[in-house]
């Protein structure tokens, strides 16, 4: 999937990108582009992407700074801690 976000203001990029990569995963995609162009959403996206809880990583691409590559989380899966006690008798 591509997520293009070129040309957007700031509040609306953050917006369509949060709607789309809830749109995405629930799609079950694994992994999505997306498209920010080179202004000063390049230099905040990692910062959205980081802080979305359905993104596992994000990765700026080599050749193209302003095009970035995010894996979006397992489906289903969640992290959560087993709590369990030892009793020594």
């Amino acid at each position: 999937m591509r997520i293009d976000l070129h040309g957007c203001h700031i509040h609306e990029g953050w917006a369509k990108f949060k709607r789309q990569v809830d749109q995405a995963y629930y799609s079950g995609h694994k992994q999505c582009i997306v498209i920010t162009g080179q202004s000063a959403m390049m230099k905040e996206f990692p910062t959205w992407a980081n802080n979305h809880p359905l993104v596992r990583e994000c990765n700026q691409q080599r050749y193209n700074p302003g095009s970035f590559l995010i894996r979006l989380k397992k489906k289903g899966w969640q992290s959560f801690k087993i709590m369990y006690t030892v009793i020594i008798a």
